[in-house]
């Protein structure tokens, strides 16, 4: 009666360790599956992390870059509308300025009725083409005298004395008729397209170089001003008419 029953007993015992075992194998099995898995699974994870950090980051400099280029745009149409405003204005002012020269050359190519009615010399100190207050005075008296003519021209020659290099006195004697003339087309209003100027540097001094007083009298802006004989108001040519009898 006994042998049968431990013979069961054996049965279940052996029954139990082989599914122990299998269970054992079978939970191996899973953590040498799984685990790898797992670790597959959680670089992914970090892989997918980093790829969203990049696209952000890439996103928010293509933001930026896009701003950027707005902000950059809006700028250079400004500029570029400034520019064209200002490159207006000056075709305008160059349009008027040739409007008037042609205008004076007109009047010139009858220069017959050009006459000299005022000659000035305006007087500069040594390595100097700043105006002086004297200087300035002359110059107003002839923007006063033109201010009543309808047609005149201003000459303005610029010279230096002997003293020097010849090339640095030319370029000094333009710097001071170029003084004359920003005072009297700014100051005084003289329409620049009546006024001509050039520079001689040290040619036709007017009195020696070889002493103090004749430099001072060459460090000179010699001014002459040119007007054309006008016709008074109502004046007209008289006709003989032959008596009859």
């Amino acid at each position: 009666m006994h042998r049968p029953r431990v013979a069961f007993i054996a049965v279940g015992v052996a029954l139990a360790l082989t599914l122990l075992a299998t269970a054992c194998a079978t939970k191996k099995y899973v953590q040498d599956s799984v685990g790898p898995l797992e670790t597959r699974l959680g670089k992914a994870e970090e892989g997918i992390n980093a790829n969203s950090t990049r696209i952000t980051d890439v996103d928010q400099r293509a933001q930026t870059g896009i701003t950027d280029a707005k902000t950059q745009a809006v700028s250079a149409e400004k500029d570029a509308t400034a520019a064209g405003q200002s490159a207006q204005t000056a075709q305008t002012l160059a349009q008027s300025s040739m409007t008037e020269a042609q205008r004076v050359r007109e009047e010139l190519k009858n220069s017959d009725n050009f006459q000299e009615i005022k000659t000035q010399t305006v007087l500069f100190d040594f390595n100097h083409s700043d105006l002086t207050e004297e200087a300035k005075k002359q110059l107003d008296e002839i923007a006063s005298l033109v201010s009543s003519k309808k047609r005149f021209v201003i000459e303005v020659q610029g010279f230096t004395d002997g003293t020097g290099p010849a090339d640095y006195n030319l370029q000094l004697s333009k710097r001071r008729a170029d003084s004359v003339v920003r005072y009297l087309t700014l100051e005084q209003k003289v329409p620049l397209a009546r006024v001509f100027e050039i520079g001689y540097g040290e040619e036709a001094p007017t009195s020696p170089n070889n002493t103090r007083e004749g430099r001072e009298q060459n460090r000179r802006v010699q001014l002459r001003v040119l007007a054309a004989s006008e016709t008074p108001t109502g004046t007209q040519a008289q006709t003989t008419t032959p008596a009859t009898h």
